[in-house]
Formats: structure tokens, C-alpha cells, sequence
């Protein structure tokens, strides 16, 4: 834990001047070896973690990190249930809700109109993943006998047990959540899968489709049912993100093409995402430019959009941030 500390420290330092003027500075989880130690290399993953019936909670005081205890961490948490995602942007959440009850939520939380629906917030504590997901209200987590067990809204999701699957990722790593600690610009995924879930029944394939721009998900509309095809399609049914397609599949690429003031490209073998709003947000972004970051990913795997082909149950998730998103005081 020593080297861990000191490397954290080294990361506050290199970063201090620019959390100050932002509070929230992006880092890229997968770039993020630059300027902090791979969490492969300093955290077990679920199969270097000896089995423990009991695991430790406790979290680690950061008086000497420099100016941690005023500026806090954000990152990105999605959750889902055979294929249904959390929602995370519920009162139950919002951290002015729940402090004064509750006063360590603090620790792991989140904010109404905060960054995104998926964002939370880190402050005064580092804290283990583990300590985090206890912190939420209706979730509970613990390791036993070397695997995940998930209590979510009082069904338990336990993934040693046949015809329940439970992953943890940081990125694209699996991580342990009794070992890991949270860091900024960490985007954590937890995916459970039991044997009660099954598909349409149908030809008919469907998913989601997340896009996040400097901190605005984008809505998709009116503009994107009609931008639809028999082949891709966006309906009116009270499903947010949720596509339709039949027929031979679409790259994503075309998915992303019926979202409106939206387009894609690559250049070069780099990301390059245009959005037209009309808005202060608005504009053409490298993945190769300073202060940018876009990540596209099937759930935790990296895909390209010009190639990647949409399968029935696909999440995918589009992230842009560059420097003209807002900052966020929370």
C-alpha cells in the first residue's frame, strides 16, 4: 500500500493545477498508465484475490494528498440487470437527499444535474469500490468464496451460484471491489446476467445506444424515429436509447448516423465525433487533440464503429469530453 499511496501522491501532484481550475479534469481510464499506475499492476484481479468469507471496508484518509480533501473525483457507473440499466439520476441518489442521514455518503454519491446520469462523486475519503457500492442506498456488495454477490433493491445476485454470471470492470479490466480504490475518471461497469433473462423471440434484434457529449445525453427524439430505417430504428414506446433492428445487421457507424446532429469517422485510425447542437458545446472533436477523450465501447470492449456490427443486447456506449464541456462544482 505504500507504493500505492505514494503513486497516487505523484498523480495529485501532476494534476493538482488543473483539478484546481476544473474540479473535475478528465483523465482517460484507458490511457490513464500515463499518469498513474495500471490497476492491473497494483490491484488483484478476481482470480489473484484469495477467498474470503469477511472483507474489509475500511477507507483511507488522504490529509496528505495535496488539496484532495477540497477538490473531488468524478467518474462514470453503469449498472445493469439482464440488460436493464440502473438509473442513477433518481432523488434517492442525490447526495443533498441522503448526507444528512446518512453523512458518509459523502464519500460515494451522486448529484442531480451533475455531469451526466451516470456520474458520480468522490470526496474527503479514498474509498475501495467495495465501500463505494455499500454507500449507494439498496445496493450492498461483498465477496464470498471468490465471488460477487450483489444485493440490489433486496434481490440478491450472488455469482456463485448456476445461472447467474457477475462481472466488475474498471474500463475494460476486471477488478476486485474488496482491493480496488476508487480513482478519478474511473467508469465502472457491472453487468449481471441470470438464466431468467432471454431474447425477443423474434428475427427483430434490439439494445441500447448511450451517447454522452461533454456531459449532455443526448435525447433521441422525434429526429431520430424519422431518421430510422426497416433495418435501424429509434420508436415512441417509453424506452429511452433503446434500438430496433431487423434485417441484416448495421455497423454502428449507421446506428450513429440516425442520431440527430450527430455524425462519425476515422481518421487516421482515431475517433472523430461532430456534433451540431447550435449550443456552446457544439463542434468537430479529434480523439487525437489535447484535452480530449472518446471512448466507444460494447459494455467494456472497445469496437470499432465502422466495422462493429450490432448484435441483439448490445449496450453501447459513445463518450465525448473535451474542454468546452462545463465545469461541474460538485
Amino acid at each position: 500500500m505504500t507504493d500505492r499511496r505514494a503513486s497516487r501522491r505523484r498523480v495529485l501532484v501532476g494534476t493538482g493545477a488543473l483539478l484546481g481550475l476544473a474540479g473535475c479534469t478528465e483523465l482517460s481510464d484507458s490511457n490513464a498508465s500515463s499518469t498513474r499506475s495500471s490497476p492491473t499492476e497494483n490491484a488483484p484481479t478476481e482470480t489473484d484475490t484469495a477467498d474470503t468469507t469477511t472483507t474489509s471496508e475500511t477507507d483511507t484518509e488522504t490529509e496528505e494528498g495535496p488539496g484532495y480533501k477540497q477538490y473531488h473525483w468524478h467518474g462514470r457507473l453503469f449498472f445493469e440487470i439482464d440488460g436493464t440499466l440502473v438509473d442513477f439520476d433518481q432523488p434517492k441518489y442525490y447526495l443533498d437527499n441522503i448526507e444528512d442521514e446518512r453523512p458518509e455518503t459523502v464519500y460515494f454519491h451522486f448529484h442531480d444535474g451533475a455531469h451526466g446520469p451516470n456520474e458520480w462523486s468522490n470526496e474527503k475519503r479514498i474509498v475501495t469500490f467495495q465501500r463505494a457500492l455499500n454507500l449507494l442506498p439498496d445496493i450492498g456488495y461483498e465477496r464470498r468464496d471468490g465471488a460477487h454477490r450483489i444485493t440490489y433493491d433486496g434481490t440478491t445476485y450472488d455469482g456463485s451460484r448456476s445461472g447467474t454470471d457477475v462481472s466488475i470492470h474498471r474500463g475494460t479490466e476486471r477488478i476486485d471491489p474488496t482491493t480496488y480504490e476508487v480513482q478519478h475518471d474511473d467508469n465502472f461497469w457491472i453487468s449481471i446476467q441470470t438464466e431468467t433473462a432471454s431474447g425477443s423471440g423474434t428475427d427483430e434484434r434490439s439494445g441500447k445506444l448511450i451517447v454522452d457529449v461533454n456531459n449532455r445525453r443526448l435525447d433521441f427524439g422525434a429526429d431520430a424515429r424519422q431518421a430510422g430505417s426497416d433495418r435501424f430504428e429509434f420508436r415512441d414506446d417509453g424506452q429511452p436509447y433503446t434500438w430496433y433492428s431487423a434485417g441484416d445487421p448495421v455497423t454502428l457507424e449507421h446506428a450513429l448516423a440516425t442520431v440527430p446532429n450527430v455524425s462519425y469517422e476515422q481518421r487516421d485510425g482515431s475517433h472523430v465525433v461532430s456534433y451540431e447542437s447550435g449550443g456552446d458545446h457544439a463542434g468537430t472533436y479529434h480523439e487525437t487533440d489535447d484535452a480530449t477523450q472518446i471512448i466507444v465501447r460494447e459494455r467494456t470492449t472497445p469496437v470499432d464503429p465502422t466495422s462493429y456490427t450490432l448484435q441483439d443486447g448490445d449496450v453501447v456506449w459513445v463518450y465525448v469530453h473535451t474542454a468546452n464541456a462545463p465545469d461541474n462544482e460538485h
